[in-house]
């Protein structure tokens, strides 16, 4: 057993209240500065790129600081008991980084660090079953971030600011954008859910909106509402004949409107509503 597993206060209970968790700020603020700090100076080769290759665009990369030799990769969860996870040498490396584990007092499985370098995009994706309901939750803590971080999870966006905790529920679409000029980095983990947790839960909030109404989500659906009232706009998007010229004549049409929004975020309401998105626009 290592350091950060606890099986003995990981065993979900009969009653624990996480049923319908979409996400959620837990009660833990943390200063992170040294923190960051040390993830800073971890070996640039101990990085490596996210193993989910088809949803990120090459600038979506992490740290394994707990890990276990059942995976294939490092950064690679599995499920797996939190006893069979062991500590990296880069968390042996970061003494401030233990301290925030130790003080969450939490049964740990993979811990990583996780960054999202500038003008970069995770794609939207799920990881199936990964949720509170399910007996395991992820845990993000932002150790850097910028007001120009986009992370929704089935179209919400969540307001992560540095020094916080939250859930999120990842068995839900989720994606995330960063259009800062500066790195975007989480302490990402994942553990079993016991009574403390469930007890955050119950002290938990959604968090502080942000001080910028520029979410490029939001003005996709300020675009969606536009094309509702102009029938020439609708008729010339229902002929597009594939996905790739619908979204690249969306964000043209949005951009003359004042709207900036992306390719992914047609993608994105295309995947909730398939053939009915595109039947929206003939009217």
């Amino acid at each position: 057993m290592t350091a950060f597993a606890s099986p003995d206060k990981a065993t979900p209970r009969p009653g624990l209240r996480v049923q319908g968790v979409r996400s959620m700020r837990l009660p833990w603020r943390f200063d992170v500065a040294a923190a960051l700090h040390e993830a800073q100076q971890l070996p640039p080769a101990w990085w490596r790129s996210h193993f989910n290759q088809g949803r990120h665009d090459g600038g979506w990369q992490a740290l394994a600081l707990r890990s276990t030799p059942q995976a294939a990769l490092d950064i690679q969860p599995v499920e797996a008991d939190a006893s069979v996870y062991e500590d990296c040498d880069a968390l042996r490396a970061c003494p401030a980084i233990q301290a925030i584990l130790r003080s969450l007092d939490l049964s740990f499985q993979s811990v990583r660090l996780m960054q999202l370098l500038p003008g970069s995009e995770i794609m939207e994706h799920t990881d199936a079953g990964l949720c509170a309901a399910n007996g395991e939750a992820r845990l993000h803590i932002a150790l850097q971030t910028d007001e120009q971080v986009f992370f929704h999870i089935a179209g919400q966006r969540l307001p992560m600011h540095v020094g916080e905790c939250w859930y999120t529920d990842v068995s839900l679409p989720h994606r995330v954008r960063n259009r800062s000029g500066q790195t975007r980095m989480h302490l990402v983990m994942d553990v079993q859910v016991n009574e403390r947790l469930a007890t955050a839960f119950q002290q938990g909030d959604m968090g502080e909106a942000s001080a910028h109404d520029d979410d490029p989500w939001a003005a996709f659906q300020r675009f969606r509402a536009a094309v509702f009232n102009a029938p020439a706009l609708a008729d010339e998007l229902a002929a597009c004949p594939d996905l790739s010229s619908l979204s690249a004549r969306s964000v043209e049409l949005g951009r003359q409107l004042g709207l900036e929004f992306d390719a992914s975020d047609v993608e994105s309401a295309m995947k909730a509503g398939r053939q009915a998105w595109v039947q929206q626009w003939m009217l």
